[in-house]
Parts: structure tokens; C-alpha cells; sequence
């Protein structure tokens, strides 16, 4: 830092910086000395004296602020001005010279505050007054500044805002030109779009995976060093990229601190990436925000609270590059860019329950598989095929036509096709239990069986990949929706055999499903439990199934009340009265025939998507 800096003479009394001003550099002096003073509603009180070889204006510098005070030469003297980088960059790089720069700050702080005291001003008279709002204004949104010793240790570290985007150096960038434009073009949409709530940082460092090529184990490696990335420098969502195309286009990736666990529509996951050209205008600074936005995943209630705040304006900001001619983008790249915006559309959806988002979101998953007809990517047909099969089971599960949970079903089936099991077992086994999701509410449009059959074939191909020890989450999962599917299709047919097996498979998923951790979810397995064992009290007369279904509904309704979850406890304690009547006299209950059986919000998935479940599987595809 010694060698950094402008030299300036300063005659006596002549200011260096004002009190207020924005701060710009920070200063030493040469020779002479430098008389600090602040306002106050009794005049100027001088703070502090300083002589050769003293420090001052670094605060601003360190901390962004204005200016504290106003600084003044005493008599002739040298300063030497440091530019606001040298400094940063002296005392990140020099540990010794951070300490004595906090040291020195500290001290001055207290002389400041004595000083103010003997003059009879309190800190707050000192402090420069805001002018006062006019009537009904309301203050825009201002980005929630770094803390100061955040920025004097360590200026790229610390949790700022709601969300935390961090940028890594793109590979195949020599200079970082690219980097440093793709981060600063980010972070300007993220203040103009986001407010205080979207902060984005630079890691200032390549990330640790280089291959951007499309296996179960490369984004396995990626999934695990994204995260401990984000956990250590606390972001929610890092960006990396690769610089292609002799530097004319940028491919982007994006991984997240907590991952979606269940499937949802517009699902950001490593396999996905967005193309631009390394020339960014207005509507590709705006697209590259909204697709960068659409890899955030909430992850508590602050966060799920802002979200659908912040994904209208995103939108908004993407739409114009649509009706731009990519030229600069070969064919994949525009597929990719086409299934950004559509990623988008899903994921606004989702968050608004708008079924509108999910119409224009398949528009574009469409469009995007025409093009295809050019591509030489079947891989990137999957994983189209995939996210339009979510985008057309969400549109269903708001109103849509029955066709679509028909289309649904095909294009994950068609998704089945690229991802293989014997390639890509996992994420084929996940195929399958969305697959056999869809199938069960098909069952309630279909003339016969055959949709609840096929869906419990779906869940079964699911268990032959899933275990209990390597995927828990997953194979409880799937061992839920296998139960309800054979409750349902052995209540139709009389099959007291399939009943007890759903009850089997109730048992098996609550040994991975956990009160604590994941309530809703625990509840909703002993809701179906209690189903299936009422189903079979019925007809075998024990009362230890009786008591067992009662002890199963009761749990569930516990959790229910305490979640405030209504419509699941109204149902749950309706047929906890009943399982208790029978228990009490395991006699036939007398009922008209719409009791016979539970009502269909027996079956009710609601809950499964209320919460996340702790991370821990390979869920990366």
C-alpha cells in the first residue's frame, strides 16, 4: 500500500474532505498535520489532531459511509492520497496492518466520543439530520450495506440480504473480462430489481468443478462442493460458468445451499444451464437476472415471505430478450435459452398458483423441443421433457383439462427414455414415483383399475432403485405413495391381502420418516395407516387392530392441530371418532353407505410438499 497513492500539498487551513461527503480515498500523512472536526447544533467540535505518519477517511473507505467528519490542514502540509482499492487490498493481504488499522479506528472512536462529551454534544446531536419525508412518500428499497469489520476483514463474506447469490470465476476467461461483466451486469439487475432483498457477491475464485458434462457422478461432485461453498462463505446459490465459443457466448449453471427435494415445476438442478452472449444489452442484463433468480430455492420463512415478491419483477425482466433473434447462439444453446425462460414461467407459476405461468411455460418447453429437430443432444430432450411433464402437472392440480394430466404422464414417460436406469438410476427411479403420483389421480377419471395398477407398478420400479439406507427420503417416500395407491385399489376390490400390505408399507415408511424433523410428512403416513388398519378392523374383527388404527389417527391429528393444518385434522378426527366407536365395541357401525369407506381428503397429498426434508441423498440430476 506504501507504494499506492497520489502525493498533494495543502496549504493551511485548506479542506481535504468534507463532513457528509461521499467517501472517496483514504489518506496519509506526509508531512504536517491534519485537524478532524464533526458539526453539531453548538458549532464545530474539533475530534482529533493528527500528525505525519497518521491514517485518516479510511472508515468511508472500509464501510461505504459518508463522510464522519470534516478534515483540514494545519498549517503546510503533505498528504498522500490512497485510492480506495490499494487500501482494501493492503489490509486484506496484510493481516499486521488490518489490526493496527482496527486498533488505531477504535481509539480515535473513543477520543471522538470524549471530545463530543467535554463539548457538552451528544453522539446523536453530532449526527448529520435526515430532511424529513414529505407526506405519504414511502422510501425505495435500499440494499442492506456489509457490516464495517465485515468489509475490513474480509469485503466478499458475510450475509447481507434475504438471498445470497454468489458469482465464481467462469472457466476458459483469461483476463476475467467476462466474470467481471456477467457480476457486475447481476448484481446492478439485482439492486434495480431486488432491492434489499437479492445480494450478489464474488468469490473471486474458479469453482472446484470443472467438468460441465452430464453424468450422476459429475453432479454428485458438483451438488457437494456447491454446498460446502455456500455454507462456508453463507450464500444461497452460486453461479459458475464456462466461456465458449471463442469467447462470444457464456454457459451458465447454478447450484443451491438447499436443493429442492421434491419435484416441482421449473426445478433448477445441475444438469440445467443458460447460454447468452458475452455481450450483454438491456434485455439480456434482464434475462440473465430472471434466470439466475429462477435457481433460488427457499429455505426458510423469510425467504418463502419475499419470494413471490421477487419473481414477478424477474419476469418481467426476462420477457424482453424473448423477441430477440439470437444469432450469436448456435442451436442447443438457443434450446437452452428458450427452457430458461420457460424454468422461469414454472417456477413463478408454482409460487402464484397461477395457471396462466403454467400454460406459457409449456408454450415455451414446446417450442424449445421443436427446435430440438437440430440439436444433437438427446440428453437435453430429457431434461425438457422433464420439466414440461411438472409444468403440465401443476397446470392440472389447478384447474386444467383432463388432457393434461394425461400429457403429464407421457412426457415423463418420454423423460424415461433419456434418463435410463441402468444410466441414470436415480433420477429414472424419481421418474417413476412422479410417474405413479400422477397415475393415482388418474384412477378417480378412469372407467376401471388400470391407472391404480400402473401406478403402483410405477412406485414398485421406484423401490427396486431407492433403499432405506442409501435414499431414506426417497424410499419413504415412495413406500408412502405405494400404500395409499394399494388402500385405494384393495378398498375397490375387497382385497383384504393388499390392504394389510399397505398397512406394511405405512410401517416401513414411518421407520425413515421422522416426527421431528419432517411432522407433516410423518403425519400423513400415520394418517394412511390409520386408514388401512381401519379398513382391516373392519372385516377381521381384532381389537388390537381396532386400538392400533386409533393410536395411528391420533397421531396424526397431533400434529395436524399443532401445524394448523385444518382441512387434514377436520378429516383425521372425523375418522378417529369412528375408528374409536369401533374399538369400543368392535361391532359393525352403523352408516349409510357414503361412510363406508374414507373420503377421498383421506388421501389428500397436500402435506407432502409443505415442508423440505433435511438434505443428505444424491439428488442432483
Amino acid at each position: 500500500m506504501s507504494a499506492s497513492g497520489t502525493i498533494k500539498k495543502l496549504k493551511n487551513g485548506e479542506v481535504i474532505f468534507n463532513e457528509g461527503d461521499p467517501s472517496g480515498s483514504a489518506y496519509v500523512i506526509v508531512k504536517g498535520a491534519v485537524e478532524l472536526t464533526k458539526k453539531s447544533k453548538h458549532g464545530p467540535v474539533r475530534l482529533a489532531s493528527l500528525k505525519a505518519g497518521e491514517l485518516f477517511g479510511e472508515m468511508g473507505v472500509i464501510d461505504g459511509s459518508p463522510r464522519s467528519a470534516t478534515s483540514r490542514a494545519v498549517g503546510t502540509t503533505t498528504v498522500k492520497e490512497i485510492p480506495p482499492e490499494a487500501l482494501m487490498k493492503g489490509i486484506h493481504n496484510d493481516p499486521e496492518l488490518s489490526s493496527k488499522v482496527m486498533g488505531k479506528l477504535v481509539e480515535r472512536l473513543r477520543t471522538a466520543d470524549d471530545m463530543l462529551a467535554k463539548a457538552g454534544v451528544s453522539p446523536a446531536d453530532g449526527a448529520m439530520a435526515r430532511p424529513p419525508a414529505k407526506p405519504g412518500a414511502t422510501e425505495p428499497a435500499q440494499a442492506k450495506k456489509k457490516g464495517f469489520f465485515s468489509r475490513l476483514f474480509n469485503s466478499d463474506k458475510g450475509r447481507e440480504a434475504t438471498y445470497e447469490i454468489l458469482v465464481a470465476n467462469f472457466f476458459d476467461d483469461e483476463d476475467g473480462r467476462i466474470t467481471t461483466t456477467f457480476y457486475n451486469a447481476l448484481k446492478t439487475a439485482a439492486e434495480n430489481y431486488g432491492g434489499s432483498l437479492i445480494n450478489v457477491r464474488r468469490t473471486d475464485s474458479a469453482f472446484a468443478v470443472a467438468d460441465f458434462s452430464d453424468s450422476p457422478v459429475i453432479w454428485g461432485q458438483i451438488k457437494s462442493n456447491a454446498q460446502r461453498w455456500l455454507k462456508e462463505q453463507e450464500g444461497d446459490l452460486l453461479v459458475w460458468g464456462q466461456v465458449r465459443a471463442r469467447g462470444e457466448t457464456a454457459h451458465l449453471r447454478m447450484a443451491q445451499l438447499h436443493p429442492f427435494r421434491h419435484e416441482r415445476a421449473g426445478n433448477i438442478k445441475p444438469c440445467d444451464g443458460i447460454d447468452l452472449p458475452t455481450e450483454l444489452d438491456d434485455e439480456l442484463l434482464g434475462y440473465l437476472y430472471g434466470g439466475v433468480i429462477s435457481g433460488l430455492v427457499p429455505a426458510n420463512k423469510e425467504q418463502h415471505d419475499s419470494f413471490e415478491g421477487i419473481l414477478s419483477p424477474a419476469l418481467e425482466a426476462m420477457r424482453p430478450a424473448m423477441q430477440k433473434r439470437m444469432r450469436d447462439l448456435d442451436t442447443d444453446e438457443q434450446v437452452r435459452f428458450e427452457m430458461g425462460y420457460a424454468n422461469l414461467l414454472a417456477t413463478t407459476g408454482t409460487y402464484e398458483k397461477n395457471a396462466t405461468r403454467f400454460k406459457e411455460a409449456e408454450e415455451s418447453y414446446l417450442k424449445a423441443l421443436r427446435s430440438m429437430r437440430r440439436s444433437k443432444s438427446p440428453m437435453l430432450e430429457g431434461i425438457i421433457k422433464r420439466h414440461l411433464g411438472y409444468a403440465q402437472s401443476a397446470w392440472y392440480d389447478l384447474g386444467g383439462e383432463k388432457n393434461l394430466l394425461e400429457a403429464a404422464i407421457e412426457s415423463l414417460r418420454e423423460a424415461c427414455d433419456f434418463f435410463t436406469r441402468s444410466n441414470f438410476a436415480n433420477e429414472w427411479a424419481d421418474l417413476q414415483s412422479s410417474i405413479g403420483q400422477l397415475q393415482f389421480k388418474q384412477d378417480s377419471l378412469a372407467d376401471d383399475d388400470r391407472p391404480l395398477r400402473e401406478s403402483i407398478t410405477a412406485f414398485q420400479n421406484a423401490l427396486q432403485v431407492f433403499s432405506a439406507s442409501a435414499t431414506p427420503q426417497r424410499w419413504g417416500e415412495a413406500k408412502h405413495h405405494l400404500a395409499r395407491a394399494l388402500q385405494l385399489l384393495g378398498s375397490q376390490s375387497g382385497d383384504l391381502d393388499m390392504i394389510a400390505r399397505s398397512a406394511e408399507a405405512c410401517r416401513e415408511a414411518l421407520a425413515v420418516r421422522n416426527k421431528s424433523q419432517t411432522p407433516m410428512l410423518w403425519a400423513a403416513t400415520q394418517n394412511n395407516l390409520g386408514s388401512a388398519l381401519f379398513m382391516l378392523c373392519q372385516k377381521t374383527r381384532k381389537p388390537e387392530t381396532a386400538e392400533a388404527a386409533v393410536k395411528a389417527f391420533q397421531a396424526a391429528l397431533e400434529v395436524y392441530e399443532a401445524r394448523k393444518a385444518v382441512k387434514l385434522a377436520k378429516v383425521t378426527q372425523k375418522n378417529l371418532l369412528r375408528a374409536q366407536e369401533v374399538s369400543l365395541d368392535l361391532g359393525p357401525v352403523e352408516h349409510d353407505q357414503e361412510d363406508d369407506s374414507f373420503s377421498d381428503d383421506a388421501f389428500d397429498d397436500t402435506d407432502e410438499t409443505i415442508e423440505n426434508p433435511p438434505q443428505g441423498e444424491d439428488d442432483t440430476a
